[in-house]
Parts: structure tokens; C-alpha cells; sequence
């Protein structure tokens, strides 16, 4: 566990591509999807905070804080960010989507050690994985969530847009099989 991390994980979403069901509540390998989400964040940090849009009662069985970005239509990640980044008490953030269940430790820890290591001058540090950035896992330092607010105010919900507009560390990972998102019931039915 790293005591300097905040985990927030996002689970916030419409689902669309699953039918509209809770993406972090459909069962995978016996379990709710989330489980392997907040498995991971005990792993390296201090507190788990869960954005979540419905059934939070349900999400509550799994973390400390469970938050709603109180936004009509579900208004995306960086809503649900901004949403739990006061309830954040570290001087560190993990943002994970709880779509990918396939992260480890050992990519988490390279990007947490790669935010200590370069001191204040760099607000947040991510993975490139086949030329794209892997938003769906971020080690942020905590003060730098509140770059939010204006990003919102100008009408700018995308996290690759707002993390890019931020003092930005790109790792680059040839790890496809962690990075990949279970957005669909085939991602769940053929998955090792």
C-alpha cells in the first residue's frame, strides 16, 4: 500500500454498450466487475473513493466514499472526478476506470513512483499504449484536480484533452492485454 495515494475509481457510466446495465456490478469471474478494481486500489493506497451514478447502495459494500457528479444524462469522468476530488485527503490520486480489470500492481507502481520521483514540477503521469494514451489509469498529484473546473467551464469533458493540457509524463507500455476495456457482454463472455 502507498500511504501518499487516493484511489478514485470510476464507475459512473451509462453502460450503453452493455444495455444499459451497471458496467462495475456485471459479473466477472464470480465476482462484480469493481471487485477487481478496488482489489487493486487496496493494494496501493490509502482510501477508495467510487464514483458512482446508481446503485450506490451497493457500491458502498465496497469503498469508503461513494459519490455522484449530480449531473443529468451521466456527464462523463471528468464530472465524476471533480465530483470526488474533495473527499481526496492524500496529496496523490489514482484515477482507474473500473473497466479494466486486467491492470496490476506492476503498472500501477511505475506510474506512482514516476510522480514521487519528479517533484513538483509535473502534475501527472500515464501510459501510451499503441500510440494512444491509457486515460483509464492516471497517477495525478491531488492539487492538480482542480484544473477541472475550468476545463468544464469552457465546455471540455474529455480526460486525454484535460491531462494533455497538464505538466504530462507519458510512459510507453506494449501491455494491450491490460489495457483492454470490457465495454460489451462479449468482453465478458470471452475473456481469459
Amino acid at each position: 500500500m502507498n500511504s501518499a495515494f487516493s484511489t478514485i475509481i470510476l464507475a459512473g457510466g451509462k453502460g450503453q454498450r452493455l444495455g444499459g446495465q451497471d458496467k462495475g456490478l456485471v459479473p466477472y469471474q464470480g465476482h462484480p466487475l469493481i471487485h477487481r478494481s478496488v482489489g487493486l486500489a487496496r493494494q496501493c493506497s490509502n482510501a477508495i473513493i467510487i464514483s458512482a451514478n446508481r446503485n450506490v447502495a451497493r457500491y458502498e459494500a465496497f469503498a469508503e466514499s461513494v459519490v455522484q457528479d449530480n449531473t443529468p444524462n451521466y456527464g462523463g469522468p471528468l464530472l465524476g472526478i471533480q465530483a470526488c476530488a474533495n473527499r481526496v485527503l492524500t496529496n496523490y490520486t489514482l484515477i482507474m476506470a473500473c473497466d479494466l480489470p486486467r491492470l496490476t500492481i506492476d503498472l500501477v507502481q511505475p506510474l506512482q513512483s514516476a510522480l514521487l520521483d519528479q517533484g513538483p514540477q509535473l502534475d501527472a503521469v500515464v501510459y501510451r499504449q499503441n500510440g494512444f494514451l491509457q486515460c483509464g489509469l492516471v497517477a495525478i498529484r491531488t492539487a492538480a484536480l482542480a484544473s477541472i473546473d475550468s476545463e468544464l467551464e469552457h465546455g471540455q469533458r474529455s480526460i486525454k484533452r484535460w491531462l494533455e493540457s497538464l505538466s504530462l509524463l507519458v510512459l510507453d507500455s506494449d501491455d494491450a492485454y491490460a489495457f483492454t476495456n470490457f465495454n460489451t457482454p462479449n468482453s465478458f463472455t470471452t475473456a481469459l
